[in-house]
């Protein structure tokens, strides 16, 4: 029954998307008939697999996951820094924190100019573009978690003499580790919102510059079907992502 339960919303979510690429086959096909505007989701597949090989579209997705991993790494590991530091310091929340709240509105694509004069036209700047994707989800989960413990927790951990790091190990962090997971979850998915912006700047492969490229040369399936990929390789790893955290969150026992 438990199995027939989880299935159900993976099941609904697969028939809904069916149901959409359906429904625009038969307009793209039987009443819009301009594929050079609107192509049909199998037209824009057939297109782009016509004029990129297997061995080019895998280099094209490795390039780009590589580029989230390291981007959504670093974001990781200073968005929950900066999120615990802010929760737990009086001082760094008043100091810190505003200066960080100022800085998250301002988009990513915003800051490609300054990337490219610190990092260059290489692989920095477009890690550091999707990072900025990142962090602050990351940053205001932890946050926010740090800073809802519930302060009888702390008091009574104090009382057993836990303090230091051990109280941030076995009482703060395992309080926080939902909402750090909530915010791991949205970060990694704005890596991959971010990830066409990061890749205007002078790349010559991944998912996101086959958009951008396929826009300048007129070839709409292309870039379609390159939306699509972004999409589908997004939906898994974050599926794997899930996956991770649930087990990581189900089995904390810190000692």
């Amino acid at each position: 029954m438990k199995a027939r339960l989880e299935a159900s919303p993976v099941l609904a979510g697969t028939l809904g998307v069916a149901i959409l690429l359906l429904a625009w086959e038969v307009w793209a096909r039987l009443i819009w008939r301009d594929p050079t505007t609107l192509p049909s989701p199998t037209q824009s597949v057939a297109v782009a697999l016509g004029l990129i090989g297997p061995a080019e579209l895998a280099a094209h997705v490795l390039t780009s996951l590589a580029r989230i991993l390291a981007g959504f790494t670093l974001a990781a590991i200073a968005g929950i820094a900066a999120g615990i530091l802010c929760g737990r310091s009086d001082l760094a929340e008043r100091t810190l924190r505003p200066i960080l709240e100022a800085l998250r509105p301002i988009p990513p694509l915003a800051w490609i100019p300054i990337a490219i004069i610190w990092f260059g036209l290489g692989e920095g700047s477009k890690v550091f573009v999707i990072f900025l994707g990142a962090f602050f989800p990351v940053f205001t989960a932890a946050w926010r978690g740090t800073s809802l413990v519930p302060p009888v927790l702390i008091a009574a951990a104090r009382s057993m003499d836990v303090r230091g790091p051990a109280l941030l190990w076995r009482i703060v962090l395992p309080a926080a580790l939902p909402d750090i997971a909530v915010g791991l979850r949205v970060g990694f998915g704005l890596s991959f919102g971010v990830l066409v912006a990061a890749e205007l700047i002078a790349a010559e492969r991944g998912m996101g510059y086959l958009v951008m490229e396929s826009r300048q040369l007129g070839q709409l399936g292309v870039a379609i079907f390159a939306i699509f990929l972004i999409g589908l390789v997004s939906l898994l790893a974050d599926l794997q992502l899930a996956a991770i955290i649930r087990r990581t969150v189900g089995r904390w026992r810190p000692v």
